[in-house]
């Protein structure tokens, strides 16, 4: 069944390169200087077969540099496809209704076009923009009869690979230790999928080593933390002084209980299933506040208690729009802080520090989320 849908997967993707060369070559067949329209089909082809390679070969490196042109065609190939087909269906429409002149076709193509130069530029760009939200949460506790700050960083979804590189890394980094945290948080996907896409493990490790906090750093899995090299995945992790929570639970700061959950629908092998940490809750009551980090948001109503903190990442709150409407239909939140009511669990999903598939953001933004929580 996998390979069956990764063939037919293929199959469109390819067709959506043929026919985005068909209206390339349409247009510039339109300017007497172009004779050569094999160097178009061979420069697409190229384009295709990095993008191929990079998408499907889970556990290969296939090169920092093919491994980047391969992503950013894919959102040059995202872009020609809904934009070109957009333009197709209006002048088809607009055929029907009236004549359109040649020239006035060619303007629109070419406008159609530089909208995809343009907006590939952006969102390429934006990708790389990290902003900062800000969050304040009081959590009720009977632990202690004094009121205590915690100022928490959260990550997620960095999404390490030949795009998400080791120099994204050190400027993630930079900008969290800046803020001096006491604790620092990342609620999965760390990875994307392929630890041998990573140029640099070794300059990875050194840069989380350089995370600065009072109480170190803690994770969860994500999906895409999986696969055929996810034993290298932990490996690193392990190696670079981050506390890795499986379904497990530790007390910082003595008054606040961590705790990590696997996550709930991994792409590929994980060590090992997920299971309910319920009976863990049991065992150690219900007075300290609890900070739980899992990567889906949709796993929510697991929770039930009020003095729990939920950090969730997953949905990159769309990424590009218009998906931002589809995650905002599908889960109940998908980005931002929610509380179904007082006696609910608290949730603060993140849009991501990273990306996943086209390396660009459009109408969403990249973050680092800050949170400053007062146990009282």
């Amino acid at each position: 069944m996998n390979k069956l849908a990764f063939l037919m997967i293929g199959l469109l993707f390819l067709l959506g390169n043929f026919y985005i060369g068909r209206k390339l070559l349409s247009i510039l067949e339109q300017f007497s200087f172009f004779k050569h329209p094999l160097i178009l089909w061979v420069v697409i082809g190229l384009l295709a077969l990095a993008s191929m390679l990079t998408l499907l070969l889970f556990d290969a490196n296939v090169g920092g540099l093919v491994g980047k042109i391969g992503s950013y065609w894919l959102s040059c190939w995202f872009l020609s496809l809904v934009i070109f087909g957009l333009t197709d269906l209006i002048l088809t429409i607009s055929k029907k209704i009236t004549t359109v002149q040649t020239k006035t076709e060619l303007i629109i193509w070419l406008g159609s076009t530089v909208l995809v130069v343009v907006l590939f530029c952006y969102g390429s760009w934006q990708a790389q923009q990290i902003k900062t939200s800000n969050y304040q949460v009081t959590i009720d506790t009977s632990a202690s009869n004094q009121a205590k700050k915690i100022e928490a960083v959260l990550i997620s979804d960095l999404h390490l690979g030949y795009v998400n590189d080791v120099k994204k890394l050190e400027k993630i980094v930079t900008k969290i230790n800046q803020m001096q945290p006491d604790v620092v948080f990342i609620s999965g996907d760390l990875f994307d999928g392929n630890y041998k896409a990573l140029q640099d493990p070794q300059g990875m490790e050194k840069q989380f080593k350089r995370l600065s906090s009072t109480y170190g750093t803690y994770m969860c899995w994500g999906n895409h933390d999986a696969g055929e090299t996810f034993e290298k995945m932990k490996a690193l992790v392990k190696a670079s002084n981050i506390t890795l929570l499986e379904d497990e639970m530790t007390v910082v700061g003595e008054e606040l209980l961590v705790v990590g959950r696997k996550d709930s629908r991994p792409i590929g092998t994980q060590d090992g299933n997920r299971t309910s940490v319920q009976e863990q809750f049991k065992k150690v009551g219900n007075k300290l506040p609890k900070i739980i980090l899992d990567h889906q948001p949709s796993n929510i109503d697991e929770y039930e208690q009020a003095n729990e903190l939920i950090l969730s990442g997953h949905t990159h709150q769309g990424q590009i729009f218009p998906f931002s409407l589809v995650t905002k239909a599908y889960f109940t939140v998908d980005y931002g802080y929610y509380r179904k009511n007082e006696n609910s669990p608290q949730v603060i999903v993140s849009s991501g520090v990273g990306t996943w598939g086209p390396p660009m953001r459009i109408g969403t933004q990249s973050e680092i989320v800050r949170i400053d929580i007062t146990l009282k």
